[in-house]
């Protein structure tokens, strides 16, 4: 695991990699390596965090054999010892130098060229260098799990784990993207591939490209095994090999040689990966959760994560680590924002830095991720609430339009959760498909979320996903809105947040429910082991009864969130600072009045604009920053 930077250009100039690979050295703290070529049309070099072979024979760059070709590279390959048998068996002999999965990489690619990459089940960002031909090889793996930004200037294109190593260079032109401002603060991300900027965007996952000298001569998808095949067995048979893969995949994913630990929030999906990783004998003594008051629990309507996580961390006799949650927590945004890239303004990234901050005081370099899951066996609300509309009479949908406008905005207590989500409903039965497919991803109304800026001519909110799901109309809206999910929230948020958060303090964080095995089964699933009736991830709570407890399999679903709702309750003066309009208007970007309503409307209770307050919060920490 660690972080790469690449160019290849038409210029014969020389940039200065060390600078840029130390803005991204949190990365890889245990090493530095880097690569010129002799005609400089190509330089690549890595910060390494060093997980499989840490010794010095898993230093990058690292060459083949040959001395053909050359690579950096960022990830796990976690079937690499299996890679390695199949390669001696086709090939011979091979002298390797290291028990490390990238020389498996280079290796494999120096014998079976591109072709190679499908075989990896793991998580990557890779760019392999030929000398001979001139070329440079970029691939990011097909789940997104590991990201890779690039810019087009200066005769060439840039590459970067991460987007302030590509920043790193005053060359490089930058400007805001307003689009992406707007975006921010509908989705809480922006959408790949786009960033902040016009000038820099991710490398699109599961597709192979080739650049010449600055210019790319090659871009093929790959990967496409990945999609699946409908399986044609009974349930208990889907339910058998479901249990079977996933154990492989955790068994897989449990190879390191640093020691482990777990992501435990009490959750069906954590506790499903922690059970099954004790099971397989693995050496985990410990596992980390947050914890918040009670009041902070009701008023934004969490169910009581420690209490489940503390049942499962004694039924499977591990060390609970709790991280008790802080109003104050807020105060570490202006660290965190500098890390947390494209816009990423979701509350659970603090969790993530948070709990791989303590595991990295702890001496733990891996954790595993409950990650996934949701986005592939239909865990979030909305699965149910468009089954439900779905099926309404046109009738009762008017009806329920019309009552929850009458319901309060919010209520004392644990009622305060239930109306919320009752309104959001009825607010959905009111809507369009396609205002309603939208309206389940973004956080306010389009139109509202334009006011909030002086100049809407060429601001869409959200425009991206409503362009996705009118290119998707030909599927069933539960495929539309697993592959909404996999593409928005998953990709763009989820994996990117976990990625720049545990990576900031060189915690590598694994997501089992992401092994392309599983993946692929998930995949080949019917919707009805998806979800079934009202129950959700179907076939992963019936693969798990009996080995975890019915009140954990069976939970309501929690969000991997913080209480904020309840800390934007009442003013304090780090918000405040933020909020100041004189500040606001300065920027000449805002429509301020607009910005304050919603503030105001927050701390009277007249409507809960939490989330995207917390969105304009983490927005302008940024624009402090970048304007």
């Amino acid at each position: 695991m660690c972080g790469i930077i690449g160019i290849t250009t038409s210029s014969e100039k020389s940039f200065d990699l060390k600078s840029q690979m130390k803005l991204i050295a949190h990365r890889g703290p245990d090493d530095m390596g880097e690569f010129y070529s002799d005609k400089n049309d190509a330089q690549i070099g890595q910060v390494r965090l060093s997980i499989i072979d840490t010794s010095s024979s898993g230093h990058q760059p690292m060459y083949d054999q040959s001395g053909r070709y050359v690579m950096v590279y960022n990830g796990e390959i976690y079937n690499y010892k299996e890679l390695r048998k199949g390669l001696e068996l086709k090939y011979g002999v091979i002298q390797w130098r290291s028990s490390s999965d990238s020389e498996v990489i280079i290796e494999g690619f120096a014998r079976e060229n591109a072709s190679f990459f499908e075989k990896l089940n793991g998580i990557f960002a890779i760019i392999i260098y030929d000398i001979d031909e001139q070329l440079l090889h970029i691939v990011r793996d097909p789940i997104g799990i590991k990201p890779l930004y690039y810019t087009t200037q200066q005769g060439g294109v840039f590459f970067c784990s991460e987007l302030k190593g590509l920043l790193g260079f005053d060359e490089l032109k930058r400007t805001i993207r307003y689009q992406s401002l707007s975006d921010q603060l509908a989705f809480m991300y922006v959408p790949e591939p786009y960033t902040m900027y016009n000038e820099f965007f991710k490398v699109e996952r599961g597709v192979h490209y080739i650049y010449r000298k600055g210019q790319k001569i090659l871009e093929k998808k790959m990967f496409d095994q990945l999609k699946g095949q409908q399986v044609l067995l009974g349930q208990s048979e889907m339910i058998q090999s479901f249990q079977n893969t996933f154990s492989n995949a955790i068994s897989r994913q449990l190879i390191s040689d640093v020691p482990v630990s777990l992501f435990l929030s009490g959750g069906l999906d954590s506790s499903a990966v922690a059970y099954e990783a004790i099971h397989q004998g693995a050496n985990i003594q410990s596992a980390y959760t947050i914890s918040y008051s009670k009041k902070d629990q009701q008023l934004d309507g969490q169910s009581s994560d420690l209490f489940y996580a503390q049942k499962i961390a004694k039924q499977l006799k591990l060390d609970l680590r709790i991280i008790e949650a802080e109003s104050d927590f807020m105060n570490l945004l202006p660290d965190l924002i500098p890390f947390m890239e494209d816009g990423i303004s979701d509350p659970a990234a603090i969790n993530t830095y948070l709990i791989c901050k303590s595991a990295r005081e702890d001496g733990i370099k891996v954790m595993l991720s409950g990650q996934g899951a949701d986005e592939y066996l239909c865990g979030y609300r909305r699965y149910l609430a468009e089954q439900y509309l779905e099926t309404m009479p046109s009738l009762f949908k008017r009806t329920l339009y019309i009552a929850g406008s009458l319901l309060p905005n919010s209520l004392p207590g644990s009622l305060n959760a239930f109306t919320r989500r009752i309104k959001r409903l009825a607010l959905a039965a009111g809507q369009t498909e396609k205002e309603r497919l939208g309206g389940y991803f973004m956080w306010d109304n389009p139109e509202r979320i334009k006011k909030l800026f002086k100049d809407t001519r060429r601001l869409s909110p959200g425009n991206d996903l409503l362009c996705f799901f009118e290119k998707n109309k030909h599927l069933a809206t539960i495929d539309k809105l697993l592959a909404a999910d996999q593409q928005f929230d998953l990709l763009a948020l989820n994996l990117a947040y976990s990625d720049k958060m545990s990576m900031m303090v060189g915690v590598e964080a694994r997501v089992p429910f992401l092994d392309f095995e599983l993946v692929k089964l998930m995949n080949s699933l019917p919707a009805d082991m998806k979800i079934r009736g009202n129950t959700q991830k179907y076939i992963l709570k019936k693969a798990m009864e009996g080995k975890l407890p019915n009140e954990v399999i069976y939970r309501s679903k929690a969000g991997f969130a913080l209480p904020i709702r309840s800390w934007f309750k009442e003013k304090n003066s780090f918000v405040e600072y933020y909020f100041n309009r004189k500040r606001l208007s300065k920027q000449d970007i805002f429509n301020v009045e607009e910005i304050m309503t919603l503030y105001q409307e927050q701390l009277s209770g007249g409507k809960d604009n939490s989330y995207i307050l917390f969105a304009i919060l983490c927005q302008q920490i940024w624009l402090e920053k970048n304007l």
